[in-house]
């Protein structure tokens, strides 16, 4: 019955109204784009290994992005549910981009992957942190392209991340890749999937993350994600 209560909550939280489709972010990784002003996202992700991360974020000024996202270890499946405090999310998009320069945001991402079993405020895989993107479209219409670094420890040791939203079918069908956690192999993750956008308002993703990864403390390779986001404005 708690567990029910939960996911009752979640979905509650995640789909609580309705909205353009959501290209802030690829996977695991931001992009340099950003909500305009009085636009907001809310979204549900749900992973094989019974995880689910809930998220809304709203733009509050013209440049500004804040939200929160919620993480629930094990909702399902029969072991124990664990919950971990809320992250915070923030992006401030410095510069819209031109026919020359790209587009530049700054931003910091709380939100890691896999509870920690002794810690409910530690991850497994750490969160981006803080982190600088540029981004923009090349080659071809739809195609956009985002390179950045992160720092996401008490080392102040640099990480990087490149993704790719690619158009498949008109602007129904996106294949997205990224490369994540660059300049640390073994935390390195190649992430892939496919993003739907069933109509104006509503996307639905098919992700395998950690797609050549080995199994390890913190690692669940080809880990299957099924997220689901409706992105509008007030």
């Amino acid at each position: 019955m708690f567990k029910k209560m939960l996911v009752l909550a979640v979905f509650v939280f995640s789909f609580a109204s309705l909205s353009l489709a959501n290209k802030t972010c690829v996977v695991d990784t931001p992009t340099a784009g950003a909500l305009s002003y009085g636009a907001y996202d809310v979204g549900v992700r749900c992973f094989s290994s019974g995880n689910i991360i809930s998220n809304i974020n709203f733009g509050v000024f013209k440049l500004l992005n804040i939200g929160v996202s919620w993480e629930l270890d094990k909702l399902i499946g029969k072991d124990q549910v664990q919950v971990a405090v809320p992250a915070l999310n923030v992006k401030l998009r410095l510069y819209g981009g031109s026919m020359v320069l790209p587009q530049l945001a700054i931003g910091y991402d709380g939100q890691g992957y896999f509870i920690d079993n002794d810690y409910s405020w530690k991850y497994l895989q750490r969160g981006k942190g803080l982190y600088v993107v540029i981004g923009r479209e090349l080659f071809m219409d739809g195609l956009m392209l985002n390179v950045g670094a992160n720092v996401n420890n008490s080392k102040a040791k640099v990480y990087g991340f490149i993704n790719v939203m690619v158009p498949v079918y008109k602007e129904v069908v996106y294949f997205m890749t990224e490369y994540d956690n660059i300049n640390y192999f073994p935390h390195a993750r190649l992430n892939c999937g496919l993003k739907f956008a069933l109509t104006e308002y509503v996307d639905v993703d098919c992700i395998i993350r950690d797609c050549w990864g080995k199994e390890s403390v913190g690692r669940v390779p080809n880990e299957r994600v099924f997220r689901i986001s409706y992105s509008g404005k007030f």
